[in-house]
C-alpha cells in the first residue's frame, strides 16, 4: 500500500477508497512496524478493497480536500448530523442513540422551564442548532449585551499557520459622526512582522477607550506574543464567542463566511476561504505578482466589512423583541398544525369567557364577588389589625389565696376586671369554625408588700394553639405559602392574620416540639436499619444539604453545609445495625455494615442502554442481572425479607459472578459496570443474610421527594437559620405519614409520637 493512501485513510476513510477507485495512486507493499501499524494498514487495505464506499462524515480534513464540494453535497442531501461541526466523540455518541440527522437531532431540544437559570458556561447546544436549521429561525439563548462606545475597531489578520507568521493585520476605525477610517499593515518579510504589530499598536493606543472586535481566537493568540501589546487584548471582543452561547442561526457552521452569507454579506471571489489565502500568500512570494497582493488585501478587506455587518446584526437582536419558546405549546405538524393550532387558541381561558360563555342564554351573571362577608376593619398602625367580634366563651382567672411574692394571706381585689380576646379555631365532629375565647383576670394587691399579681394571666397571644396547629399543617404537610394560608383563613372562617404574622411567630412555635425530636433521633439510632440519602439545596447565601435519615416508621432530617458524611460519623458512632444507601463515596467511610440501593444500579444501567442499544456485552450483563433479581423479588412478594428464604438465592449471585465479573469484556460500559459491581458486590447483597433488610432505599426516597415538593417554592430563598426548624417539622409530618397517624393531631396534642 502506498503511503499516501495511508495518510488519506487516517483523515479520511472515504477519501481513501476514492483514490484506490481512481487508481490515481500506484499500491505499494509497506511493511508495518509495530502492531499498532499492521492494525492500522490491514483497516486500510479492507477500505480500498471493498466494493461498497465506507460511510464518510464531516471532519477537520474536508477544507483540504478535492472531493470537498461533491462530499458536501451528499451531506447536506443526507442532512447529516456531522454538517454541525461537533467532535468524533459527540459524533459517536449521537449515532450510538440511532441519531444521524439534523432532523432527528432537533427533536431533542428541551427548553428550561420557567424561572430556571440558564448557564452561559456549557456544553454547546447542538441540539437547538438543529432545531434553528429544521425551523429556519434564529433562536436566541441569552440576548447579546455588547459594549456601548463612541469608537469601535474592527480588526481581522492573515498569516501562515506552519510558519507562525502574520503578515497582514488590517481594519477599519468606526466613530460616531465621523467617516470610517481604513487601515492595513503589510509585512513582504517575517522579519518586519514585529513591525507591522508594532503600528498596530500605535494606532490602538490613539484610542484607549475603543472596544477592539475580531471573530474566533486566532487575533488573540497573535497579539499574546507581544509582550508591547498586553493591555490591548483587555479591550477585544470576540463575536464568535456570541454564536457559541447565545445565538444560534439556521447555518450548519458558526465561520464568519456562513453566518455573513446568512445576514447578507458576499465576498467577490466566491472560493475564497483561509485556506485559499494561503495559497496566494505563496503565489505571491513565488512570483511577486502584485495581483495576488490585491486579492488578498480585498479579501480581508471584505472579511472586515463582514463583521462590521455581524455585529450590527447582534445589535438589532439586542433591541428586537423576541417570542420566548417554551414547552407548553402544540408544535407545528406540517399536515394538521393550522386545525390544532386552532383549537388550542379555542381552549383558552380568556377565549372562552369573552366571545362563549355571554352566547349561552342560560349561562349565570358573573357575580361581583366571591362572598358578601364584610371585609374586616383595618386599624391604624400600632393596633392589633385583627379585631374579633363577640366571645364564644369567657375564662376566668381565679384570686390567690395568698401572695406569690411575700406569701402574705391578705390580700386587696379589684371589683373592676380586665379582659384580652383570644382568636382560635375549634374542631369538632362536624368541621371547623372560628371560636373567641374571652380571658378575664381582676387584679390583686398584697396587704403586707404592696406589689400587684394577677396581670401576667392577661399576657396571652392573639391567636390560638389549635390556629396555628392548622396553618403548620398546611405549611409543612400541604406545601402551601403564608399568602395562601392567610386567605384561606379569612375566606374559610372569617379571621384576618397577615402572611408576616405566620412567617415572624411560626419559628417560636415550632421550638416547643424539641422533645419530640429528640425521641425520634434516639429511635432512629436504635433501629436495626436505618435508610440515608441527601439532596441538594440553593440557600439564600451559598448552598446546603439535607440529609434524611430513616427507618419503616421514623423520619428525621439534617441540614448540613457541605457534601461531607462527617456528622454520620458522629451519629453512628456505636451504631451496630445496618444501613440502605445509595453508590454516594461518602457513605464507604461510614464504619457499619451496609446494604447498597439496587434500584439506583438499575436506573444506571437502563439509562446507559438506552444511549448505548447496540453495545451487545452491556445488553447481556443487563439481561442477566435481571434474570437473577426477578426471582429474588419473587421471593420477598411470598414471604418477605426473610433470611431462611432468600439464602437460596446466594448461589444464583456466585454465578452471575463467575459469567460476568471474572471474565474482562471489551465494551467501554460493559467495564465500567463491571468494576462497579466488583467493589461494591458484598454490599449489593447484604439482603439476602439478614431479616427485615431491604434490597432499595425506598424510605429515605419517599422522605426526599416530600422535602423536595417544599423545595420548588423555598430554593434560594430560605437561610441556614430557618430551615432547620423547618426540617424538624417535616421530620415529625413525615414520621406521622410513616405511622399513619394524624400529623394535624400531633400537632394539637391529641396524639403523641
Amino acid at each position: 500500500m502506498n503511503q499516501y493512501l495511508l495518510q488519506a485513510y487516517q483523515a479520511c476513510p472515504y477519501k481513501a477508497w476514492r483514490l484506490a477507485q481512481a487508481n490515481e495512486i500506484p499500491h505499494e507493499n509497506i511493511r508495518p512496524a509495530s502492531t499498532k501499524a499492521k492494525k492500522l494498514w490491514q483497516a486500510a487495505e479492507r477500505c480500498i478493497q471493498a466494493v461498497e464506499p465506507p460511510p464518510f462524515h464531516q471532519n477537520k480534513h474536508c477544507p483540504a480536500c478535492a472531493w470537498r464540494s461533491d462530499c458536501r453535497q451528499q451531506l447536506e442531501k443526507r442532512d447529516c448530523i456531522s454538517l454541525l461541526g461537533m467532535p468524533a466523540g459527540i459524533l459517536s455518541k449521537y449515532h450510538k442513540r440511532g441519531i444521524t440527522t439534523i432532523t432527528q437531532l432537533s427533536h431533542l431540544f428541551r427548553p428550561r422551564r420557567r424561572g430556571r437559570a440558564l448557564p452561559q458556561a456549557s456544553r454547546y447546544p447542538y441540539e437547538l442548532k438543529a432545531l434553528a436549521i429544521r425551523e429556519q429561525k434564529i433562536y436566541v439563548l441569552h440576548r447579546p449585551e455588547l459594549p456601548v462606545t463612541a469608537v469601535s475597531i474592527f480588526v481581522d489578520m492573515e498569516g501562515l499557520p506552519e510558519m507562525n507568521f502574520i503578515y497582514l493585520v488590517s481594519g477599519i476605525i468606526v466613530s460616531e459622526g465621523k467617516p470610517d477610517v481604513p487601515f492595513s499593515f503589510w509585512a513582504d518579510t517575517q522579519q518586519q512582522e514585529k513591525s507591522i504589530f508594532q503600528q498596530a499598536a500605535a494606532l490602538f493606543t490613539q484610542y484607549p477607550e475603543a472596544v477592539i472586535y475580531h471573530y474566533g481566537s486566532y487575533e488573540t493568540k497573535a497579539l499574546k506574543r507581544w509582550p508591547f501589546l498586553a493591555g490591548i487584548e483587555k479591550r477585544m471582543v470576540n463575536l464568535l464567542g456570541y454564536l457559541r452561547t447565545h445565538i444560534f442561526p439556521p447555518v450548519y457552521g458558526n465561520g464568519l463566511k456562513e453566518v455573513g452569507k446568512y445576514i447578507g454579506c458576499s465576498w467577490t471571489d466566491p472560493e475564497a476561504s483561509g485556506l485559499r489565502s494561503i495559497e496566494w500568500r505563496q503565489a505571491w512570494e513565488q512570483m511577486g505578482d502584485a495581483r495576488w497582493k490585491r486579492r488578498l488585501l480585498q479579501y480581508n478587506t471584505e472579511d472586515v466589512q463582514a463583521l462590521m455587518h455581524v455585529k450590527g446584526w447582534l445589535n438589532s437582536l439586542m433591541e428586537t423583541p423576541m417570542k420566548r419558546h417554551t414547552p407548553y405549546h402544540f408544535h407545528t405538524n406540517p399536515e394538521f398544525g393550522e386545525d390544532f393550532d386552532r383549537i388550542s387558541k379555542a381552549a383558552y381561558f380568556d377565549y372562552q369567557r369573552s366571545r362563549i360563555y355571554w352566547r349561552t342564554s342560560d349561562a349565570p351573571a358573573v357575580k361581583k364577588s366571591l362572598s358578601n362577608r364584610k371585609e374586616a376593619h383595618r386599624v391604624g398602625r400600632g393596633s392589633v389589625a385583627w379585631q374579633p367580634g363577640k366571645p364564644n366563651e369567657i375564662r376566668v382567672a381565679p384570686f390567690r389565696a395568698c401572695c406569690p411574692y411575700c406569701g402574705h394571706k391578705k390580700i386587696y381585689h379589684s371589683e373592676k376586671k380586665r379582659h384580652f380576646l383570644t382568636t382560635d379555631l375549634r374542631f369538632t365532629s362536624k368541621g371547623i369554625k372560628q371560636w373567641v375565647v374571652e380571658h378575664q383576670s381582676g387584679r390583686g394587691k398584697c396587704a403586707k408588700c404592696f406589689k400587684n399579681h394577677n396581670g401576667e394571666i392577661l399576657k396571652r397571644v392573639h391567636f390560638g394553639d389549635n390556629l396555628f396547629a392548622w396553618a403548620v399543617n398546611l405549611y409543612v404537610n400541604y406545601h402551601l405559602s403564608n399568602e395562601k394560608i392567610s386567605q384561606l383563613l379569612e375566606e374559610q372562617f372569617g379571621i384576618w392574620a397577615g402572611p408576616l404574622y405566620f412567617t415572624q411567630r411560626k419559628g417560636k412555635w415550632f421550638r416547643q416540639f424539641r422533645p419530640e425530636m429528640d425521641r425520634l433521633r434516639d429511635k432512629v439510632q436504635q433501629s436495626p436499619v436505618i435508610h440515608i440519602d441527601e439532596t441538594k439545596i440553593r440557600l439564600s447565601k451559598g448552598t446546603g444539604y439535607v440529609w434524611v435519615l430513616a427507618t419503616t416508621h421514623t423520619v428525621i432530617y439534617r441540614l448540613t453545609l457541605t457534601r461531607e458524611a462527617d456528622f454520620l460519623h458522629g451519629e453512628l458512632k456505636n451504631y451496630t445495625g445496618i444501613i440502605v444507601s445509595d453508590f454516594f463515596p461518602a457513605y464507604e467511610s461510614l464504619p457499619v455494615q451496609q446494604q447498597k440501593c439496587l434500584i439506583h444500579l438499575i436506573r444506571d444501567l437502563n439509562d446507559d442502554l438506552f444511549k448505548n442499544p447496540f453495545d451487545n456485552e452491556l445488553k447481556a450483563m443487563v439481561i442477566d442481572f435481571g434474570k437473577l433479581l426477578r426471582p429474588i423479588i419473587a421471593t420477598i412478594d411470598q414471604y418477605g425479607l426473610k433470611k431462611r428464604h432468600l439464602h437460596k438465592h446466594v448461589k444464583d449471585t456466585d454465578r452471575f459472578y463467575r459469567q460476568h465479573l471474572e471474565t474482562t469484556p471489551a465494551s467501554e460500559l460493559a467495564i465500567k459496570y463491571a468494576k462497579r459491581l466488583k467493589k461494591h458486590w458484598a454490599s449489593c447483597w447484604t439482603f439476602l443474610s439478614h431479616d427485615g433488610v431491604p434490597w432499595n432505599n425506598n424510605n429515605a426516597e419517599a422522605a426526599i421527594k416530600a422535602f423536595a415538593q417544599h423545595r420548588r417554592d423555598i430554593n434560594g430563598l430560605v437561610t441556614e437559620k430557618s430551615l432547620p426548624e423547618f426540617l424538624d417539622m417535616l421530620s415529625l409530618a413525615q414520621t406521622c405519614r410513616y405511622r399513619n397517624i394524624s400529623f394535624l393531631d400531633v400537632l394539637r396534642r391529641k396524639m403523641t409520637l
